[in-house]
């Protein structure tokens, strides 16, 4: 008898179903087959075996000694089967560490929530989170995962989007009150304006109004390595700022912040997860 007959477990599965439910049309109410399926199925074992395993009579039927010996077995080999099963599925549980790099702003506002559920489902995943606005190179920090903005330089890595953001120009009532609000682009070299330092950050401003646009090389600006940062020095009033809109939604909705220049767009940047194809010994 092959062992390679993909039929056999679900044959035995049905059977020991007719012994339990005690009727075809019960196993077939429950696996969604006709009661004459069941039978055919059954008969087909029989033939197989060469032996009967139920005396049939019109309305119940009874095991045979060989069909009560297939039956105990029966169960003992599935139990079996669903323990192999098991054992292999708990051999390949996720495990071991997960090095991750990202920003601040988005690990605050994404993946911290999603944090107590991922252990919940991977409990032998370790993460380390490193969370800073520079762009390091992933093979030598030994990062797993990377969550970034903008252009992919490094070939060493492969890419899934995550989705795109958008940024806004945005200051405090408290700068409008004090400073005025621009009204164009080009008077914002006579303002003081927020931008990050780190070095993949693109130094000039770019704004499109339908078919026209401006580049603005800032003037009056004050620099910082952190993307909260800048959000904190907005709401004090500091200057204007471009932040991303999952930055601002709360600052916007309490009205400690105020989008300016909004006729101007700024395109969409991609978000998007990244792994590292190997390590660099």
């Amino acid at each position: 008898m092959s062992y390679f007959d993909i039929n056999r477990s679900g044959e035995l599965a049905i059977f020991i179903r007719v012994v339990e439910l005690g009727s075809f049309s019960a196993v077939a109410r429950a696996c969604n087959m006709t009661p004459s399926a069941v039978s055919k199925l059954i008969s087909r074992l029989e033939k197989r075996l060469g032996v009967r395993l139920l005396n049939r009579s019109t309305r119940q039927f009874q095991l045979t000694s060989e069909g009560c010996q297939f039956y105990e077995q029966g169960i003992q080999i599935l139990n079996d089967l669903d323990e192999l099963e098991q054992s292999v599925t708990a051999n390949h549980i996720p495990k071991g560490r997960i090095r991750i790099h990202t920003s601040f702003s988005y690990w605050t506002h994404f993946l911290l929530p999603c944090i107590s559920l991922f252990n919940q489902r991977y409990p032998e995943i370790e993460l380390e989170a490193h969370l800073s606005d520079e762009v390091i190179n992933l093979v030598e920090q030994r990062i797993d995962v990377a969550i970034r903005t903008g252009p992919l330089k490094s070939s060493n890595l492969v890419a899934r989007s995550l989705g795109s953001t958008y940024k806004h120009y945005v200051c405090s009532p408290v700068y409008i009150e004090k400073y005025g609000c621009p009204e164009h682009p080009d008077e914002l070299h006579e303002h003081q304006l927020l931008d990050v330092s780190y070095q993949r950050q693109n130094k000039t401003w770019l704004f499109k109004k339908a078919t026209q646009e401006i580049s603005l090389t800032p003037s009056k600006v004050l620099k910082v390595n952190h993307g909260e940062a800048i959000l904190q020095l907005a709401l004090a009033g500091a200057g204007i700022a471009q932040l991303n809109e999952f930055q601002i939604r709360n600052a916007l909705q309490q009205k400690q912040l105020i989008k300016i220049l909004e006729d101007w767009n700024i395109h969409a940047e991609p978000y998007r997860v990244c792994r590292r194809l190997f390590y660099l010994s």
